[in-house]
């Protein structure tokens, strides 16, 4: 399947666009770990399937939270 990742660093959106090579989504999303490994200082990379997004990752190290914010089923 075609796979890709675009990293956006401090600055600058979409500093590169890496192509991947998945079978799927699961496998893309462990090669998305490696791409992160390759730009240490990057702000978020966003993770397609053609043209679905599957995956964003960003930097704890800039403060971005590891998980999700759980707000539950509050209503206004």
């Amino acid at each position: 399947m075609s796979y890709f990742c675009l990293v956006n660093t401090p600055g600058v959106a979409v500093r590169d666009i890496v192509a991947i090579q998945a079978k799927d989504d699961g496998a893309a999303e462990r090669e998305l770990a490696r791409v992160a490994g390759l730009w240490p200082g990057f702000e978020t990379i966003a993770l397609y399937q053609d043209e679905r997004s599957v995956a964003v990752l960003s930097n704890p190290s800039l403060g971005f939270a590891t998980e999700a914010l759980d707000v539950g089923d509050l209503a206004a």
